[in-house]
């Protein structure tokens, strides 16, 4: 009688995609999304914003993953480094700052949050016949100089919205790479 009930609420569960796995891959950053992400971007004003005012915002990378310190060196590689560029093409606040190199410094920010949920009929997928997951993502990028501690220049790009969906088959579900293992072990 138990193992009909068992088998019973099983079968219940046939349809509840809410059992199949997800996943959440973030590193802690103070933005919950791309939209705040730029708008803490938007408050920096140039010639005005210090350091100490980077630091309010959580943009640190001292404390804050995921946010690199760069040197003058690592500047000119970022924002001066193309062969065809004539230097005079350069803002005049970042070529005057670039000239100064040890007091020329900068921010770089990476920051990406990804979340993958498994979609589809929950046998299909446990049974490994076919796993759909669909993957949501955004990122947001930024380089921030400064002289002497006061931002110079800014410049940031991003993606607000990446949308996957990743799709594996295999007819003979759990059949399926046996014989790989078998040829293997032959071998």
């Amino acid at each position: 009688m138990r193992t009909w009930l068992v088998l019973a609420a099983l079968g219940c569960l046939a349809g509840c995609a809410s059992l199949l796995p997800t996943s959440k891959a973030e590193v802690k950053m103070p933005w919950q999304n791309y939209v705040e992400a730029k708008a803490t971007f938007d408050r920096i004003i140039i010639q005005h914003t210090t350091i100490d005012e980077l630091n309010a915002m959580a943009i640190n990378a001292d404390v804050t993953p995921n946010i690199t310190s760069l040197n003058h060196t690592d500047l000119l590689r970022r924002l001066a480094n193309v062969p065809l560029l004539d230097p005079g093409m350069l803002d005049d606040g970042l070529r005057a700052c670039l000239i100064k190199q040890q007091k020329c410094t900068g921010l770089e920010i990476e920051q990406t949050h990804t979340e993958r949920q498994r979609i589809g009929s929950f046998w299909l997928d446990v049974l490994g016949f076919r796993q759909e997951t669909s993957v949501t993502e955004w990122r947001f990028n930024a380089v921030i100089v400064l002289d002497e501690n006061v931002v110079i220049f800014n410049v940031w790009s991003g993606q607000p919205n990446i949308h996957t969906l990743e799709k594996e088959r295999n007819p003979l579900g759990p059949l399926q790479g046996v014989e790989t293992a078998l040829i293997r072990k032959l071998y």
